[in-house]
């Protein structure tokens, strides 16, 4: 039977026994425990519509990407009536947390960067491994679209983006909330049961199943008790009470630790994550007093 509980099994067992969750470089811990939240919301929801004011209007409904990735691939489809997103979040190894908290007031620790290049690709195998699955047991079609090039796209810069800066025809955050997993937070992470230090993950897939919609937030940022902790955190001061996250300066940070790491821990990417560590929401959604 195809339900939350399938899905949760799938990932899971994905999370233990695949040597892509694992982090080899460093000393062999998982990248992401397992130990998921899983929500679905469905592929028709009006709020996908409202994404195209929020992030733009490039930002793809599961409907456009089903039936663009449908065209692509010669896929017959007589309907998108029974679209469901699925999204996920995958909570981080308590161990990177931790390091990320006390290596540097400045800088990623190793396994925070180790994570950001080599965690995220076990998510991605996710996608793929999920979608596979779904189509052997079941002969259920889905796409991830932020993992096909003629889908998924980055701005840097777009006069309709918010901020008009660094925005996506996917975003993966959006998706959870939809899903009914949690919200935003002033600093623009996702503020769940598990913690904002986490990763998500979605795809779109043509089988109705039932909506979380209810259990969405009332508000973009209604998790977020508004500390200031994350503002304490940022080291190029891109976060702040009255504006929120600038996501022009959190960029010029993130892409400065690119040759840090390179020297560092002998990797290609970039990360930084302070603002996810020493907060209130870091593992989990925070009390109001």
């Amino acid at each position: 039977m195809l339900n939350k509980d399938w899905f949760t099994e799938k990932i899971n067992s994905f999370l233990r026994e695949d040597e892509s969750n694992r982090m080899t470089g460093v000393d062999g811990a998982f990248f992401w425990e397992p130990d998921i939240l899983i929500g679905f919301c469905s592929g028709n929801d009006p709020i996908f519509q409202e994404y195209k004011k929020l992030v733009g209007p490039f930002h793809l409904t599961p409907e456009e990407a089903f039936t663009k990735y449908c065209e692509i691939n010669n896929i017959e489809n007589d309907t998108t009536e029974n679209l469901t997103v699925v999204a996920f979040v995958l909570p981080m190894n308590k161990l990177t947390k931790k390091e990320n908290l006390e290596y540097s007031q400045e800088w990623p620790s190793e396994r925070w960067a180790h994570t950001r290049l080599y965690g995220e690709a076990a998510n991605q195998k996710i996608w793929n491994h999920i979608l596979s699955e779904l189509k052997k047991e079941f002969g259920i079609n889905g796409v991830a679209p932020m993992a096909e090039k003629k889908l998924f796209k980055i701005y840097p810069k777009h006069k309709d983006a918010w901020q008009g800066v660094f925005a996506s025809t996917w975003s993966h955050r959006h998706m959870c909330f939809a899903s009914g997993l949690g919200s935003f937070g002033l600093s623009d992470g996702f503020i769940n049961e598990k913690g904002k230090a986490m990763r998500c993950g979605s795809f779109v897939i043509n089988y109705e199943l039932p909506s979380d919609a209810d259990k969405r937030a009332k508000s973009r940022r209604e998790y977020c008790i508004e500390c200031g902790d994350c503002v304490k955190r940022c080291p190029a001061g891109a976060i702040t009470m009255k504006d929120g996250h600038d996501k022009q300066k959190c960029y010029n940070k993130v892409i400065s630790t690119v040759s840090y790491i390179r020297d560092h821990y002998k990797i290609p990417i970039y990360g930084c994550g302070l603002c996810q560590v020493g907060v209130s929401c870091t593992d989990g959604i925070p009390k109001r007093n």
